[in-house]
């Protein structure tokens, strides 16, 4: 490897102090060794625009026209016209330094870093000194001495109020007469809220103050004259205490917009006059100061020659140096006044907005023609030798620097390139300009790339000096020097701020970017970039120039084997042609016209940034999708399977939420989509492989494609079964909760309670509850009864959900034959975890079944707990536990009732009694006790208890006879009270052992049931 290997032959000191965007700056040596020739073209005026006459010409012709043309009345107005930063300055001075001093002229320069009013005057009347010009100086000092940049801002609005409200209707046409007078536009200039918005930072009249007042800085802007933007016009400046005829003008302003383009016509047209009135210069004091200038100077035998390096910058003193400049120096067949010529830089806007009478003077005094440097290049013409040539100058001065630029004087420029020792490598790859200069970091292909990438974007041919060095070289430059040492050039710097231009430039074949990513993963951006600026985007993958390589730590690459084709290299004298190694390209067969569209605009897409139309974006979706859900198999785990008809409506759309594609047409990148597929040169030959499968050819798809297709559908099935379990409702969050609707649903039949054992709450939540019934349904209350008639009826769908989510079906019918049981039993496990729905996300599927289960259910779950405590409570107090069995007791009341029968002692109750008797003859009793206890294990602290624990108490099956117990035990009581009543009236009127049997046997019974109650409160 050569000494070239990060090799650099600049220092950023040297770029700073020798490449100067300013004309101004730069010193006369430094000026004249960078300068190059610049593309001029003498144009025709028309009015305040110009048009080409198709010459072009050089400074040496602009020169010799500016001194040497003769005019009837003795002065010269030459304009230089061109967009900011195209080099008007830059000729000025040029033009300047080639003037030789001679006792016979007088050289005025107006620099346009220079623009206080101060400095203006001072170098208008240099060297005069007359009294009036004397005192002229003096005003101009007290005036600027006497401001601040607020206070004079605010004295400038005051004064231009003041000039359109002197100014009569009689003074304009048209609709401007609306806006003149006391009653105008004046009156927006003097509302104090409508002055705050006009003087804020960064607007003409602030900008103007501080530069009249002081010196701007080199390269910064000031706006010329007003903007539509400096109108203070929004609808939230209307205040509440403006003035009524402040608030009529404004509304009009605000309602029509051709008057405002006038107001800001009116508001130019009086601007200079309210800037004199204000400097003490109003009254034509100017134009009689310079008058008396060209007279001493006619007097002394000199012409005076003026060089205007900005004359939008001269700011109200205009009108008055236009006149001054342009006045004849002829009076009664003598020179009066100095012969003058002036050669003024204008940008090409404010020239074509220039007040008529301007333009009528200056187009006078040019005999019609102005210089025009607005350079526009183009395919026809890219100019790549004209920006080699330009650029190679000011490399060259920043590898020699500014002492040794000093000592040559302009003169002779030193070639640094003379004495290199890489010389012949560096210049075979990087080449080198016409005058000798080497290009080196750039060559010819990335100096024409970077021109257009800094150019405006609406004018991307453009070549504009200053930015081309300001926003390219300098930079880039100052980039490289640390960049190129580490080896990391072009940097991410560089790539992020310079870009080929789409439609202008050739963007890198993405199959190359594709190559380099697989030979050079380390390094491939930075590749990428060098192909596509240095190398001019070859069409296939090739290595770069050796020195471009060697210097930018990109080593050749070994593109054996992937057919790149014969290599052949430029020959090193074309330097016409950027330095590259091309290859032969293999001949393609012909693709069909909608295909080929559809190949550039995924091409367009991967390699140059554009948009992925929406058709293109539609094709490659749906093969993927496609691919997608053909790779699932649906079973593991089983969930029930979906057509490719179906997809869309299932969830798994051709749209950006499935498939976002990055600046597919109309659309942001979804980053909750499913799949992303990002802009890179592996999606973009991916994407063109899924483009020809699409058009059905045969060829067109890569092998390592049909792969990559294939690991997508594996990757992304799992992503599939997901979205179409989420628009199911089938996500095991889904499913829970469904399962947890079922669970309740049973334990509202009796079939289960919190706490029992997984395999009963399993059991329990599959089954349909078709054959469901509660046998206790006489000890149920009716809104349970009706929650529970409500949740059956929708509960059949609700299972057959669970089941086809859960399992296969098979069949005509489809119905479930397989379930996923290891997955079912972990889902039912979490069901189990609560029993209840206040807040759980139901899916739809399952909101019919847990209607009942929801609004109102711990209401009616207390509800139950207080209708089975009142039952048992009723019971104990005819049947305490200290009754004995529940047959006793039923046996005991059936012998008093026949021994009351045989004594005629009989009441109406007792044919009920004796129905009821059967009904609990097969009653168990001790199921009073058992629910008794349960009862009290909840209701001692009721307010303790979680809804789980009252749930397993209330829900769970009783005996199915326990309100036909306290029937019995009611009637029982009452026939009891009737019997006694009798037996006592029938002891009193005869007496037989038979009564007295009955009645000691119903005094026994009542002794037991006024003991009962006490009984049971000692018992608990």
């Amino acid at each position: 490897m050569s000494n070239f290997h990060r090799y650099v032959c600049w220092d950023v000191e040297n770029v700073t102090s020798t490449i100067q965007t300013e004309a101004v700056v730069a010193s006369p040596a430094v000026f004249l060794s960078t300068h190059t020739r610049l593309g001029i073209q003498r144009c025709r005026i028309n009015g305040r625009s110009f048009s080409s006459t198709g010459e072009s010409v050089t400074e040496e012709d602009v020169r010799d026209d500016f001194l040497n043309r003769r005019t009837n009345t003795g002065t010269l107005l030459l304009p230089i016209v061109g967009e900011s930063g195209s080099g008007k300055s830059h000729l000025v001075r040029w033009v300047k330094e080639k003037i030789k001093h001679s006792d016979d002229r007088k050289i005025i320069y107006l620099e346009k870093s220079k623009t206080s009013l101060r400095h203006v005057i001072d170098s208008l009347l240099d060297g005069v000194e007359d009294e009036e010009i004397v005192q002229i100086r003096k005003d101009i000092r007290h005036v600027t001495g006497t401001f601040t940049a607020a206070s004079l801002a605010r004295r400038l609005i005051t004064q231009l109020s003041v000039a359109l409200a002197d100014l009569g209707k009689d003074a304009v046409t048209g609709k401007k007469r609306q806006l003149v007078g006391p009653r105008g536009i004046s009156l927006l200039l003097q509302d104090p809220l409508l002055q705050e918005k006009m003087l804020e930072p960064g607007d003409f009249i602030p900008r103007f103050a501080e530069h009249f007042l002081s010196d701007r800085e080199s390269g910064e802007e000031r706006p010329p004259r007003f903007t539509l933007d400096d109108l203070p016009l929004s609808p939230d400046a209307i205040a509440g205490d403006m003035a009524a005829p402040t608030r009529q003008i404004f509304g009009m302003l605000m309602s029509r917009p051709e008057l405002q383009l006038l107001a800001v016509e009116l508001l130019n047209d009086h601007w200079d006059k309210a800037v004199q009135e204000l400097s003490s210069l109003g009254g034509g004091r100017l134009l009689g100061a310079m008058q008396r200038v060209r007279e001493i100077y006619a007097r002394q035998g000199k012409e005076i020659i003026l060089l205007v390096e900005d004359f939008a910058l001269i700011q109200g003193v205009q009108g008055d140096l236009l006149d001054a400049i342009t006045e004849t120096s002829q009076r009664d067949g003598k020179t009066a006044l100095a012969p003058m010529r002036t050669l003024m830089a204008i940008t090409s806007g404010y020239f074509h907005d220039l007040p008529e009478t301007a333009a009528t003077r200056i187009s006078t005094s040019t005999g019609g023609f102005v210089y025009n440097l607005d350079i526009v290049l183009g395919e026809g013409k890219t100019g790549t030798e004209e920006i080699a040539r330009f650029v190679a100058k000011y490399l060259n001065a920043a590898r020699v620097g500014r002492d040794a630029l000093e000592r040559a004087s302009g003169k002779s420029v030193p070639n640094k390139c003379d004495d290199c020792t890489i010389r012949t490598l560096c210049h075979s790859s990087f080449g080198v300009s016409a005058d000798g200069f080497g290009l080196y970091p750039f060559n010819r292909a990335a100096l024409t790339r970077v021109v257009h990438s800094v150019a405006p974007t609406d004018h991307p041919y453009a070549f504009i000096p200053r930015t081309v060095l300001g926003n390219g070289v300098i930079p880039i430059l100052n980039d490289a020097y640390g960049a190129i040492r580490k080896g990391e050039f072009p940097s991410a710097y560089f790539q992020e701020n310079y870009k080929a231009v789409w439609g202008v430039d050739k963007a890198l074949p993405n199959s190359v970017s594709e190559g380099v990513d697989g030979l050079d993963p380390l390094n491939a951006q930075r590749r990428r970039t060098a192909l596509e600026f240095w190398a001019d985007a070859p069409a296939q993958l090739v290595n770069l120039q050796q020195g471009i390589g060697e210097a930018f730590s990109l080593p050749a690459l070994d593109i054996d084997g992937r057919r790149a084709g014969p290599i052949r290299s430029l020959p090193t004298g074309d330097t016409s042609q950027p330095a590259i190694t091309l290859v032969d390209a293999p001949q393609t067969p012909r693709v069909p016209p909608t295909l080929k569209r559809r190949l550039e605009v995924v091409e367009d897409w991967a390699a140059s940034g554009t948009r992925l139309t929406t058709e293109v974006a539609s094709i490659v979706r749906a093969m993927v999708s496609r691919s997608v859900h053909y790779r699932e198999d649906w079973l593991m785990p089983p969930i029930k399977p979906i057509g490719v008809g179906d997809a869309e409506g299932a969830g798994w759309t051709v749209k950006a939420n499935t498939i976002s594609i990055e600046d597919a047409s109309a659309e942001a990148l979804n980053k909750s989509a499913a799949i992303i597929l990002e802009r890179n040169p592996r999606n973009g030959e991916f994407f063109k492989s899924l483009v020809r499968v699409h058009a059905q050819d045969d060829d067109g798809m890569r092998p390592q494609d049909v792969v990559r297709l294939a690991s997508i559908a594996e990757t992304y099935r799992a992503a599939l079964r997901e979205r179409v379990a989420l628009n199911a409702e089938h996500s095991d969050g889904d499913l829970v909760a469904g399962l947890r609707v079922s669970l309740l649903g049973a334990a509202l039949a009796g079939e289960v309670v919190p706490g029992m054992s997984i395999d009963a709450l399993y059991a329990a939540a599959f089954n349909k509850g078709q054959a469901w019934g509660r046998p206790d349904i006489s000890s149920r209350t009716e809104a349970w009864m009706k929650r529970l008639e409500t949740h059956l009826q929708h509960r059949v769908g609700l299972v057959e959900t669970l089941l086809s989510s859960l399992g296969l079906g098979q069949g005509a019918t489809g119905a479930v034959h397989v379930i996923d049981a290891a997955r079912a039993l972990a889902l039912v496990k979490r069901a189990a975890q609560q029993w209840d729905l206040s807040s759980v996300e139901l899916p739809k599927w399952a909101k019919d079944a847990a209607n009942p289960l929801r609004a109102g259910w711990d209401v009616a779950v207390r509800g139950q707990l207080h209708a089975l405590t009142t039952l048992v409570h009723e019971i104990r107090e005819r049947f305490p536990k200290s009754s004995g069995s529940g047959d006793r007791l039923v046996q005991q009341v059936s012998t008093a009732l026949q021994m009351a029968k045989a004594q005629g002692i009989t009441g109406p109750q007792g044919p009920e009694l004796e129905s009821q008797a059967a009904a609990v003859t097969e009653a168990d009793w001790n199921t009073v006790s058992l629910l008794e206890k349960e009862l009290a294990r909840v209701t001692d602290n009721l307010h303790e208890q979680s809804s789980e624990s009252i749930l397993a108490v209330v829900a769970a099956p009783r005996s199915p006879h326990l309100e036909e117990m306290r029937a019995y035990l009611k009637t029982a009581d009452a026939l009891l009270d009737t019997a006694l009543e009798a037996a006592r009236m029938q002891t009193q009127n005869a007496v037989s052992d038979a009564a007295d049997q009955l009645s000691a046997l119903l005094v026994e019974w009542q002794q037991a049931v006024d003991n009962a109650t006490p009984q049971a409160e000692a018992d608990e």
